[in-house]
């Protein structure tokens, strides 16, 4: 009897041996991505370095994000100490009223619209990092383990089940490698579009917004924060005093160009963050999504039953 079942055995074993095998590949393929094994494997392949490169694209962005907001939002608050302040100048004998309030009211609705602009951008870069590492998980833990059991199930399967499992792991197989490693595809092609075509423009419109801050405060419109506290009725002394000397027209006129170039290059920012962190992370998915569509519908490899 046991020499009947050893015997029903080895014959088992020759007419499928490759099935036994590929199985036996299948099972070990998908305890070590279950147990985070395969992803320890890659730590020492180039996908360990996309993922360097990933890391240090997100923690570049978010900081240059939060720098840019902080310079905006300080810019502005040195012109609202200037705003609202209504300016009686009277040179040569004719009543001359220059409101300030009405030359830097816009700058007020391009701040609001530029925080908002901002907090999309880090929102979206904070979420790309955060998906990033739940693909790591989410990709090989938990898709390459399931995809790796239907394949297992599949080859086992036979001809009369209508379900195609063989054919369902190979997807899965493909979906888990996407979300494993989209999201630092999107950061690699990120990063370069960036210093291609947007670095230069954003160290220009970064740097010019610095200069335009110093400028303004070098006017002598904006009392100094370690004054008095009466700091508002010093400046108006600052406005007489420069209405006496007929000096006052010229700086307002210096404030609105330099109004207008905070202006310019506020928008530069906004086209800069907009293009970076989220018009390009679009476009690349779409592009993996136009990718695996065309993969499922061109490829043979899903369409057939699997049989080994």
């Amino acid at each position: 009897m046991e020499g009947h079942f050893f015997q029903k055995g080895v014959t088992f074993f020759k007419n499928h041996r490759k099935k036994l095998w590929i199985s036996l590949a299948v099972v070990l393929i998908g305890v070590l991505a279950y147990t985070s094994t395969l992803e320890n494997l890659l730590r020492h392949t180039p996908v360990h370095d996309l993922d360097r490169k990933g890391d240090r694209y997100y923690e570049a962005s978010i900081s240059r994000a939060i720098y840019t907001f902080a310079v905006v939002r300080g810019l502005n608050g040195v012109i609202s100490v200037i705003q609202g302040t209504a300016v009686a100048v009277s040179p040569a004998g004719v009543g001359l009223n220059l409101a300030v309030g009405e030359i830097l009211d816009p700058v007020n609705d391009l701040v609001e619209r530029f925080s908002w602009v901002m907090l999309i951008s880090t929102s979206s870069l904070g979420i790309q990092k955060i998906l990033m590492e739940m693909g790591t998980w989410f990709g090989f833990t938990v898709l390459l383990s399931l995809s790796m059991l239907l394949i297992l199930v599949g080859i086992w399967t036979p001809r009369g089940i209508p379900i195609n499992f063989f054919a369902f792991g190979y997807k899965m197989i493909l979906i888990s490698i996407i979300i494993r490693f989209c999201i630092p595809a999107v950061a690699l092609v990120s990063e370069t579009l960036y210093d291609l075509f947007l670095a230069e423009r954003y160290a220009r419109s970064i740097t010019s917004l610095e200069k335009v801050d110093k400028e303004i405060k070098d006017t002598g419109l904006l009392a100094t924060e370690n004054e008095d506290p009466g700091y508002l009725e010093r400046l108006k002394d600052i406005y007489r005093s420069a209405g006496e000397k007929d000096g006052i027209k010229e700086k307002i006129l210096f404030l609105k160009d330099k109004i207008s170039d905070y202006a310019e290059y506020t928008i530069d920012l906004i086209i800069v963050f907009l293009i970076q962190t989220v018009m390009i992370p679009l476009v690349v998915l779409w592009g993996l999504i136009r990718l695996v569509r065309y993969i499922f519908g061109s490829s043979r490899l899903f369409s057939g039953r699997g049989e080994i």
